[in-house]
């Protein structure tokens, strides 16, 4: 996350820079489209030099017109105004992004708005859609062996039911080499602690995830 908003912070600037090259070298006898554009660059490189962008992220609930809703993961929504000219649209690919439209834009997809924000709307001049995933710490209470699931208790007290699929990545910490190990099912007991990556979809519900990955940190190894 802290690499997108450098991406997105770094965008901003190069729009605020290429802004103030086109409104200072465009001929007097531009199009009526072109003056709008270049009015709308220069609003948003104003914007950025008082320092008003912000960003907000969560999962698209609605898309009307020119607006979208999207609804964070703290529960709070927000109204994302889209102009026809300024906004610019990207789909997060690894380390990079790929630019796409509107029309590609979902519900269910996660999405981090980058713009001015008042209150619980943002003027968004930039949209990237991306993967949100849910990463936390904690120690298992229930391992249940029928259906493969984890109940985790966070250091937050957070509760998390956590599916371990086929395809979760388990590692296991051993205690007496500190190496990462390869782990599995039958080595995780109650009382360990585990480090999990699970995929939000936004269509959880009461707190339970498949896992991406686990780690776990047998209880034997605090009691060394």
């Amino acid at each position: 996350m802290k690499k997108l908003f450098t991406i997105i912070t770094a965008t901003i600037l190069f729009l605020a820079i290429i802004g103030k090259v086109v409104y200072s070298q465009t001929p007097a006898s531009s199009s009526a489209t072109d003056e709008a554009f270049k009015d709308k660059v220069a609003s948003a490189a104003a914007r950025y030099y008082n320092n008003n962008d912000k960003a907000v992220s969560g999962f698209i609930t609605g898309i009307s017109g020119n607006t979208i809703t999207i609804n964070t993961t703290d529960d709070q929504t927000y109204e994302i105004k889209l102009d026809d000219i300024l906004t610019k649209y990207y789909r997060v690919v690894g380390n990079g992004r790929k630019e796409i439209k509107l029309s590609d834009l979902q519900k269910g997809d996660y999405a981090i708005a980058a713009g001015v924000i008042n209150d619980k709307s943002v003027n968004a001049n930039f949209i990237y859609i991306d993967e949100s995933f849910l990463v936390r710490i904690g120690k298992i209470s229930q391992v249940n062996s029928d259906n493969y699931t984890l109940t985790v208790v966070t250091t937050d007290k957070d509760t998390y039911t956590l599916n371990i699929e086929a395809t979760t990545k388990q590692q296991i910490i051993n205690i007496k080499t500190l190496a990462v190990e390869k782990g599995g099912f039958s080595k995780i007991k109650v009382g360990d602690t585990i480090h999990f990556v699970a995929q939000r979809s936004g269509q959880e519900k009461n707190n339970t995830y498949s896992a991406l990955k686990i780690l776990i940190l047998p209880q034997e190894y605090f009691l060394q």
